[in-house]
């Protein structure tokens, strides 16, 4: 997996984290990520963050057959809201990666065959790519364990902040 692959951003926490790390910027210029015309229209807001840098990016309109696939597998999946199972279809379908924080989407999508990658592993791809210095990884770790509406373990961000602070000590 690269930072060069089609990534579509399933939901509001990935966002929300990205921009408390201080990296949305850096992300949401990147000519491979989309988001949903309906999680843009219906789910971002002042809370998510900055909604003039969000609308930066590129958007993937649901076809009607999309729409179609989704009230059929609603009633199969019904645990799902119509945001995941969306975009679980356009990820499916168009061979995107799936960026989600959801603990039930991420199974579902991966046992379907769909890949997945979480906020924490965005950053490490950006610093990988050069996208972000280890410095700012490092930094955006540390935002992120300061930042009261995370939701990821710290423990998982601790992991990170290390293995970008030994890699800045080596460069």
């Amino acid at each position: 997996m690269n930072i060069t692959s089609k990534i579509i951003i399933t939901d509001t926490n990935i966002i929300t984290d990205l921009y408390n790390a201080g990296v949305l910027d850096k992300f949401v210029v990147l000519d491979n990520v989309y988001i949903s015309d309906m999680v843009l229209r219906d789910e971002i807001n002042d809370r998510t963050g900055d909604v003039s840098l969000i609308s930066k990016m590129k958007t993937v309109e649901a076809s009607a057959l999309d729409l179609l696939e989704m009230q059929r597998l609603s009633y199969l999946e019904r645990r799902l809201s119509y945001y995941d199972l969306i975009n679980f279809i356009i990820a499916r379908d168009h061979e995107y990666i799936l960026a989600t924080g959801d603990n039930l989407l991420k199974k579902y999508a991966e046992d379907h065959g769909v890949e997945v990658i979480r906020t924490l592993k965005i950053i490490q791809l950006m610093v990988c790519s050069q996208i972000i210095s280890y410095e700012e990884g490092i930094h955006a770790c540390q935002l992120l364990l300061d930042a009261p509406s995370t939701r990821i373990p710290r423990q998982k961000i601790i992991e990170v902040l290390e293995e970008f602070q030994k890699e800045a000590v080596v460069e």
